[in-house]
Protein backbone atom coordinates (compact mmCIF):
# COMPACT_ATOMS: atom_id res chain seq x y z
CA UNK A 1 0.00 0.00 0.00
CA UNK A 2 1.35 3.56 -1.17
CA UNK A 3 1.78 6.02 1.59
CA UNK A 4 -1.12 8.42 0.25
CA UNK A 5 -3.11 4.89 -0.04
CA UNK A 6 -2.23 4.45 4.16
CA UNK A 7 -3.40 7.86 5.14
CA UNK A 8 -6.80 7.19 3.31
CA UNK A 9 -6.83 4.26 4.86
CA UNK A 10 -6.75 5.54 8.55
CA UNK A 11 -8.98 8.93 7.59
CA UNK A 12 -11.34 6.19 7.18
CA UNK A 13 -11.08 3.73 10.40
CA UNK A 14 -14.12 4.26 12.44
CA UNK A 15 -14.04 3.95 16.68
CA UNK A 16 -14.29 0.73 17.67
CA UNK A 17 -16.10 -1.30 20.90
CA UNK A 18 -13.96 -3.55 22.75
CA UNK A 19 -15.09 -6.30 20.62
CA UNK A 20 -13.89 -4.40 17.54
CA UNK A 21 -17.34 -3.79 15.86
CA UNK A 22 -18.32 -0.78 14.30
CA UNK A 23 -19.29 2.62 17.16
CA UNK A 24 -18.86 5.99 16.46
CA UNK A 25 -17.61 8.28 13.82
CA UNK A 26 -14.17 9.48 13.40
CA UNK A 27 -12.57 12.21 15.91
CA UNK A 28 -12.53 15.44 13.90
CA UNK A 29 -9.29 16.79 12.56
CA UNK A 30 -7.79 14.13 10.97
CA UNK A 31 -7.70 12.62 13.95
CA UNK A 32 -8.97 8.82 14.18
CA UNK A 33 -9.70 6.68 17.64
CA UNK A 34 -9.74 3.49 17.60
CA UNK A 35 -10.59 1.62 20.86
CA UNK A 36 -10.22 -1.86 22.71
CA UNK A 37 -9.96 -3.56 25.50
CA UNK A 38 -8.02 -2.93 28.19
CA UNK A 39 -6.04 0.42 30.07
CA UNK A 40 -2.51 1.43 30.25
CA UNK A 41 -2.34 0.65 26.55
CA UNK A 42 1.10 0.28 24.96
CA UNK A 43 1.14 1.21 21.03
CA UNK A 44 3.85 0.12 18.51
CA UNK A 45 3.39 -0.24 14.39
CA UNK A 46 4.37 -2.94 11.86
CA UNK A 47 6.92 -1.41 9.55
CA UNK A 48 4.91 -1.34 6.60
CA UNK A 49 2.47 0.38 8.95
CA UNK A 50 -0.75 -1.66 8.52
CA UNK A 51 -0.98 -3.08 11.94
CA UNK A 52 -0.76 -1.65 15.17
CA UNK A 53 0.04 -4.16 18.33
CA UNK A 54 -1.45 -3.19 21.64
CA UNK A 55 -0.14 -4.11 24.88
CA UNK A 56 -2.41 -3.23 27.69
CA UNK A 57 -3.70 -4.30 31.04
CA UNK A 58 -6.93 -5.93 31.15
CA UNK A 59 -9.81 -6.21 33.55
CA UNK A 60 -8.65 -9.20 35.39
CA UNK A 61 -4.93 -8.64 35.90
CA UNK A 62 -3.79 -10.18 32.64
CA UNK A 63 -1.71 -8.59 30.22
CA UNK A 64 -2.50 -9.43 26.83
CA UNK A 65 -1.68 -7.95 23.35
CA UNK A 66 -4.06 -7.36 20.07
CA UNK A 67 -3.06 -6.51 16.69
CA UNK A 68 -5.60 -4.08 15.01
CA UNK A 69 -5.48 -3.55 11.41
CA UNK A 70 -5.07 -0.11 10.11
CA UNK A 71 -7.03 -0.17 6.95
CA UNK A 72 -10.50 -1.62 8.98
CA UNK A 73 -9.77 -0.73 12.57
CA UNK A 74 -10.67 -4.27 13.13
CA UNK A 75 -8.76 -6.34 15.66
CA UNK A 76 -7.30 -9.56 13.87
CA UNK A 77 -6.23 -11.69 17.10
CA UNK A 78 -5.46 -11.67 20.56
CA UNK A 79 -2.63 -13.17 22.83
CA UNK A 80 -2.72 -13.03 25.89
CA UNK A 81 0.70 -13.16 28.04
CA UNK A 82 -0.69 -13.83 32.21
CA UNK A 83 -0.89 -11.98 35.30
CA UNK A 84 0.71 -8.51 35.19
CA UNK A 85 3.61 -8.28 37.72
CA UNK A 86 4.61 -4.31 37.52
CA UNK A 87 4.63 -2.38 34.64
CA UNK A 88 4.93 -3.10 30.60
CA UNK A 89 7.64 -2.49 28.22
CA UNK A 90 7.11 -3.50 24.29
CA UNK A 91 9.84 -3.43 21.39
CA UNK A 92 8.96 -4.83 17.75
CA UNK A 93 12.01 -6.28 15.84
CA UNK A 94 12.86 -4.53 13.09
CA UNK A 95 11.14 -6.76 10.32
CA UNK A 96 7.94 -7.20 12.70
CA UNK A 97 8.18 -10.51 13.19
CA UNK A 98 8.44 -10.55 17.00
CA UNK A 99 7.10 -8.67 19.63
CA UNK A 100 9.06 -8.56 23.34
CA UNK A 101 7.54 -7.60 26.43
CA UNK A 102 9.24 -6.71 29.39
CA UNK A 103 7.00 -7.02 32.80
CA UNK A 104 8.89 -7.19 36.18
CA UNK A 105 10.73 -10.51 36.71
CA UNK A 106 9.81 -11.91 33.19
CA UNK A 107 10.05 -11.29 29.61
CA UNK A 108 8.23 -12.68 27.01
CA UNK A 109 8.79 -13.15 23.51
CA UNK A 110 6.10 -13.03 21.13
CA UNK A 111 5.47 -14.25 17.47
CA UNK A 112 3.80 -11.46 15.56
CA UNK A 113 2.20 -13.42 12.39
CA UNK A 114 1.20 -16.63 14.03
CA UNK A 115 -0.21 -14.41 17.27
CA UNK A 116 1.10 -17.11 20.34
CA UNK A 117 3.84 -16.88 22.63
CA UNK A 118 7.09 -18.49 21.59
CA UNK A 119 8.76 -17.94 24.99
CA UNK A 120 8.35 -16.87 28.60
CA UNK A 121 11.45 -16.31 30.15
CA UNK A 122 12.01 -15.02 33.67
CA UNK A 123 14.67 -12.29 34.15
CA UNK A 124 17.83 -13.98 35.89
CA UNK A 125 18.39 -13.68 39.36
CA UNK A 126 19.34 -10.41 41.15
CA UNK A 127 22.07 -10.66 43.44
CA UNK A 128 20.75 -8.73 46.37
CA UNK A 129 20.97 -8.31 50.22
CA UNK A 130 18.76 -11.14 52.56
CA UNK A 131 14.90 -9.78 52.28
CA UNK A 132 15.44 -6.92 49.20
CA UNK A 133 13.22 -7.47 46.29
CA UNK A 134 14.49 -8.08 42.95
CA UNK A 135 14.21 -4.83 40.71
CA UNK A 136 11.83 -5.07 37.51
CA UNK A 137 12.62 -4.34 34.32
CA UNK A 138 12.24 -0.95 33.23
CA UNK A 139 12.81 -0.83 29.19
CA UNK A 140 14.53 -2.86 26.43
CA UNK A 141 15.39 -2.11 22.79
CA UNK A 142 15.92 -4.75 19.97
CA UNK A 143 19.92 -4.73 18.44
CA UNK A 144 20.43 -3.79 14.95
CA UNK A 145 20.69 -7.39 13.71
CA UNK A 146 18.00 -8.64 15.52
CA UNK A 147 20.17 -11.34 17.41
CA UNK A 148 20.53 -9.32 20.83
CA UNK A 149 17.66 -7.74 23.22
CA UNK A 150 18.56 -5.23 25.51
CA UNK A 151 17.21 -5.04 29.06
CA UNK A 152 17.02 -2.37 31.91
CA UNK A 153 16.53 -3.52 35.26
CA UNK A 154 16.09 -1.53 38.08
CA UNK A 155 18.27 -2.22 41.45
CA UNK A 156 17.77 -4.34 44.16
CA UNK A 157 14.30 -2.81 46.25
CA UNK A 158 13.59 -2.74 50.06
CA UNK A 159 11.23 -0.71 51.42
CA UNK A 160 13.25 1.19 54.20
CA UNK A 161 16.02 2.12 52.18
CA UNK A 162 17.12 3.57 48.60
CA UNK A 163 17.04 1.28 45.87
CA UNK A 164 20.85 -0.30 45.20
CA UNK A 165 22.23 0.16 41.12
CA UNK A 166 20.24 -1.40 37.99
CA UNK A 167 21.86 -3.29 35.44
CA UNK A 168 21.37 -4.12 31.93
CA UNK A 169 21.09 -7.71 30.64
CA UNK A 170 21.52 -8.99 27.04
CA UNK A 171 19.22 -12.02 25.65
CA UNK A 172 19.87 -14.04 22.71
CA UNK A 173 16.42 -13.69 20.24
CA UNK A 174 17.61 -16.74 18.21
CA UNK A 175 17.68 -19.43 21.81
CA UNK A 176 15.99 -17.19 23.83
CA UNK A 177 17.76 -16.94 26.77
CA UNK A 178 19.87 -14.55 28.95
CA UNK A 179 23.48 -14.37 27.79
CA UNK A 180 25.01 -11.31 29.82
CA UNK A 181 24.95 -8.64 32.38
CA UNK A 182 26.50 -5.40 32.97
CA UNK A 183 25.67 -2.85 36.07
CA UNK A 184 24.87 0.39 35.67
CA UNK A 185 25.87 3.35 37.93
CA UNK A 186 21.81 3.82 39.82
CA UNK A 187 19.21 2.39 40.42
CA UNK A 188 16.75 3.91 37.68
CA UNK A 189 17.34 4.07 34.35
CA UNK A 190 15.08 4.34 30.69
CA UNK A 191 14.74 2.29 28.05
CA UNK A 192 18.09 1.54 26.00
CA UNK A 193 18.53 2.96 22.63
CA UNK A 194 20.85 1.44 19.98
CA UNK A 195 21.95 3.73 17.57
CA UNK A 196 21.59 2.89 13.96
CA UNK A 197 24.47 0.66 12.53
CA UNK A 198 24.15 -1.30 15.54
CA UNK A 199 27.57 -0.52 17.47
CA UNK A 200 26.73 1.56 19.87
CA UNK A 201 24.01 1.78 23.01
CA UNK A 202 22.83 4.65 24.93
CA UNK A 203 20.97 4.50 27.81
CA UNK A 204 19.75 7.07 30.63
CA UNK A 205 19.98 6.36 33.95
CA UNK A 206 19.80 8.62 37.07
CA UNK A 207 23.48 9.28 36.81
CA UNK A 208 23.94 10.51 33.46
CA UNK A 209 23.37 9.32 29.59
CA UNK A 210 25.85 6.24 29.38
CA UNK A 211 27.40 5.10 26.15
CA UNK A 212 28.26 1.64 25.44
CA UNK A 213 29.29 -0.64 22.38
CA UNK A 214 27.06 -3.57 21.93
CA UNK A 215 30.30 -5.95 21.92
CA UNK A 216 30.16 -7.00 25.40
CA UNK A 217 28.34 -4.72 25.71
CA UNK A 218 31.38 -2.33 26.91
CA UNK A 219 30.99 0.97 28.74
CA UNK A 220 32.17 4.09 26.66
CA UNK A 221 31.84 6.66 29.00
CA UNK A 222 29.09 9.30 30.15
CA UNK A 223 27.65 12.43 28.42
CA UNK A 224 28.24 15.10 30.74
CA UNK A 225 27.05 18.34 30.65
CA UNK A 226 23.36 17.34 30.41
CA UNK A 227 20.17 19.91 31.78
CA UNK A 228 19.41 16.91 34.18
CA UNK A 229 20.65 13.77 35.56
CA UNK A 230 17.42 12.05 34.58
CA UNK A 231 17.37 12.19 31.38
CA UNK A 232 15.62 8.44 30.80
CA UNK A 233 13.85 9.28 27.34
CA UNK A 234 15.97 9.06 24.58
CA UNK A 235 15.29 8.84 20.83
CA UNK A 236 18.15 8.67 17.47
CA UNK A 237 17.70 10.35 14.20
CA UNK A 238 17.30 6.94 11.29
CA UNK A 239 20.85 8.24 10.54
CA UNK A 240 22.25 7.96 13.93
CA UNK A 241 23.67 11.74 13.78
CA UNK A 242 21.73 13.23 16.52
CA UNK A 243 20.40 11.94 20.10
CA UNK A 244 17.69 13.70 21.52
CA UNK A 245 16.84 13.39 25.42
CA UNK A 246 14.45 14.50 27.89
CA UNK A 247 14.10 14.59 30.88
CA UNK A 248 11.68 11.64 31.78
CA UNK A 249 8.99 13.47 32.96
CA UNK A 250 11.13 15.49 35.64
CA UNK A 251 10.93 18.67 33.25
CA UNK A 252 9.81 20.92 30.69
CA UNK A 253 13.70 20.40 29.50
CA UNK A 254 15.84 17.86 27.16
CA UNK A 255 19.17 18.18 25.23
CA UNK A 256 20.21 17.78 21.63
CA UNK A 257 23.01 15.10 21.18
CA UNK A 258 26.22 14.95 19.19
CA UNK A 259 26.86 11.07 19.54
CA UNK A 260 29.88 11.68 17.43
CA UNK A 261 31.65 13.24 20.24
CA UNK A 262 29.50 12.62 23.48
CA UNK A 263 28.88 16.05 24.22
CA UNK A 264 25.51 18.21 23.78
CA UNK A 265 24.51 20.45 21.17
CA UNK A 266 22.14 22.40 22.45
CA UNK A 267 19.72 22.27 25.56
CA UNK A 268 16.47 22.76 24.70
CA UNK A 269 12.90 23.86 26.91
CA UNK A 270 10.03 22.03 25.46
CA UNK A 271 7.09 23.42 27.28
CA UNK A 272 6.33 26.10 29.57
CA UNK A 273 7.93 26.27 33.12
CA UNK A 274 6.56 23.86 35.27
CA UNK A 275 5.19 21.49 32.55
CA UNK A 276 6.71 17.82 32.27
CA UNK A 277 8.06 16.02 29.02
CA UNK A 278 8.52 12.35 28.52
CA UNK A 279 8.59 9.71 25.87
CA UNK A 280 11.34 10.76 22.74
CA UNK A 281 10.52 9.50 19.51
CA UNK A 282 11.74 10.25 16.29
CA UNK A 283 10.03 10.21 13.25
CA UNK A 284 10.84 8.58 10.14
CA UNK A 285 12.43 11.25 8.00
CA UNK A 286 14.58 12.34 10.40
CA UNK A 287 13.61 15.84 10.13
CA UNK A 288 11.53 15.73 13.32
CA UNK A 289 11.85 14.23 16.78
CA UNK A 290 8.35 14.06 19.22
CA UNK A 291 7.43 13.66 22.76
CA UNK A 292 4.88 13.94 25.43
CA UNK A 293 3.76 16.66 27.29
CA UNK A 294 0.43 15.14 29.49
CA UNK A 295 0.44 17.37 32.86
CA UNK A 296 -2.96 19.84 31.42
CA UNK A 297 -5.84 18.04 32.56
CA UNK A 298 -7.59 16.39 29.89
CA UNK A 299 -5.54 18.10 27.69
CA UNK A 300 -2.12 15.57 26.57
CA UNK A 301 -0.60 17.31 24.25
CA UNK A 302 2.45 15.33 21.22
CA UNK A 303 5.57 17.91 20.58
CA UNK A 304 6.70 17.58 17.30
CA UNK A 305 10.37 19.13 17.83
CA UNK A 306 12.48 20.27 14.59
CA UNK A 307 15.52 17.95 15.06
CA UNK A 308 18.13 20.24 13.68
CA UNK A 309 17.32 23.18 16.50
CA UNK A 310 15.54 21.65 19.05
CA UNK A 311 12.46 23.81 18.42
CA UNK A 312 9.05 23.21 19.19
CA UNK A 313 7.27 23.23 16.39
CA UNK A 314 3.48 24.82 17.80
CA UNK A 315 1.57 24.30 14.45
CA UNK A 316 2.22 20.30 14.02
CA UNK A 317 2.13 19.72 17.86
CA UNK A 318 -0.85 17.73 18.64
CA UNK A 319 -3.69 17.74 21.56
CA UNK A 320 -5.23 14.85 22.62
CA UNK A 321 -8.50 14.25 24.80
CA UNK A 322 -6.79 12.36 27.43
CA UNK A 323 -5.20 13.30 30.35
CA UNK A 324 -2.05 11.44 30.41
CA UNK A 325 -0.54 9.08 27.65
CA UNK A 326 0.44 5.63 28.36
CA UNK A 327 2.39 5.44 24.95
CA UNK A 328 3.93 6.69 21.85
CA UNK A 329 4.45 5.10 18.79
CA UNK A 330 5.55 6.69 15.12
CA UNK A 331 4.60 4.90 11.97
CA UNK A 332 5.62 5.82 8.29
CA UNK A 333 2.61 7.90 8.34
CA UNK A 334 0.90 8.56 11.48
CA UNK A 335 1.27 9.22 15.32
CA UNK A 336 -0.09 6.58 17.34
CA UNK A 337 -1.13 7.59 21.27
CA UNK A 338 -2.26 5.20 23.72
CA UNK A 339 -4.75 6.59 26.93
CA UNK A 340 -7.65 4.92 28.54
CA UNK A 341 -10.98 6.10 30.57
CA UNK A 342 -10.70 4.16 33.62
CA UNK A 343 -12.81 1.28 32.46
CA UNK A 344 -10.58 -0.46 30.90
CA UNK A 345 -11.84 0.83 27.56
CA UNK A 346 -7.97 1.20 26.00
CA UNK A 347 -8.16 4.43 23.06
CA UNK A 348 -5.45 4.74 20.47
CA UNK A 349 -5.23 8.20 18.88
CA UNK A 350 -3.88 7.67 15.53
CA UNK A 351 -2.98 10.99 14.30
CA UNK A 352 -2.13 11.14 9.95
CA UNK A 353 1.43 12.82 9.53
CA UNK A 354 2.26 15.64 7.13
Amino acid sequence: MSRRMRIAALAAVVVLGPTGTAAAQAAPAGETVVTVSGERPVPLVSPDGGTLYVVAVESDGSVSVKAVDVRTGATRGRVGLGALEWGVNAALSADGSRLYVADGQRLVVVDTAGRAVLATVALPDQPRPARWSAGPALGLAVGADGGTLYVSQRGPMHYKQKPGPGRMLTFDTARRVFTGSVPLPSSGAGAPVVRPGGRDLYIGTSSGIQHWRTAGPTLVGTVTGTVSAAEFDLAFSPDGTRLFAVDGGSSDRGDLIDPATDTVSRHVTLAPEGSTVNTARAGADGSRFYAVKDNAPNKAQILSVDAATGETVPEESTTVAEEQLSGLAVGPDALVAGGSDGGYRARLHVIPLP
